[in-house]
């Protein structure tokens, strides 16, 4: 089943289209398990507590909600006097990541960096919409290797990144759905984000 093509061709207007896809995307948030992503809170608060670093690995369209994670728990969560995020996205530096995958491959891109930059108790927070990206897998598998917390988020049955991470957080959708889970994954970041800086002490308004 193709569920945005039927969406589109079901619609009779953009305004239908819209009311159905937003629709959507609140149907894809709301499937997501809400014990597994308190379990996520508490591991990425634990980590603040702990100073245990956290990388986040993804790409295309996830890789921007990654780097939006690091701001929103870098810089959004921050209150000085407290223990802060230590968050880096391993997309953001655009020099290793080309060099990386020039030199090696791009299915390399996040498991070497993450060798030399792991350490035991560190946490990789993987985003991919299949769940099946290569890249993904390896630097989950290099992540477990060098005794590192993993979670993942994925949409469609959750590929092998579901299986693959300590916590994983399935968002049930079909194979042509990649905007509405990549909403979803948002909106996931924003959830956790708010409510991890405002545990903190630190209120969302300025």
């Amino acid at each position: 089943m193709h569920l945005m093509a039927n969406m589109y061709q079901e619609s009779g207007s953009f305004q239908e289209y819209s009311r159905r896809y937003f629709a959507r995307v609140m149907e894809v948030c709301a499937s997501a398990d809400a014990d597994r992503l308190a379990a996520v809170a508490e591991l990425l608060d634990n980590a603040r507590t702990s100073g245990s670093a956290l990388y986040f690995i993804a790409n295309g369209g996830s890789a921007a909600t990654a780097s939006h994670w690091v701001n929103d728990l870098v810089v959004g969560a921050t209150l000085e006097g407290k223990p802060a995020f230590r968050a880096y996205c391993l997309t953001d530096n655009a020099s290793s990541v080309t060099a990386l995958g020039n030199d090696s491959c791009f299915e390399n891109i996040f498991a070497n960096q993450l060798k030399v930059l792991l350490r035991p108790g560190d946490v990789v927070f993987a985003m991919s919409v299949s769940g099946n990206s290569e890249n993904i897998i390896r630097g989950v598998a290099a992540a477990r290797e060098c005794g590192a917390k993993t979670v993942g988020i994925a949409g469609m049955g959750g590929g092998r990144l579901i299986e693959a991470v300590d916590i994983g957080v399935l968002l049930p959708s079909t194979a042509d759905e990649y905007g509405p889970v990549e909403d979803a994954f948002g909106v996931i970041e924003h959830l956790l984000a708010t409510w991890l800086t405002m545990k903190g002490g630190k209120w969302m308004h300025h």
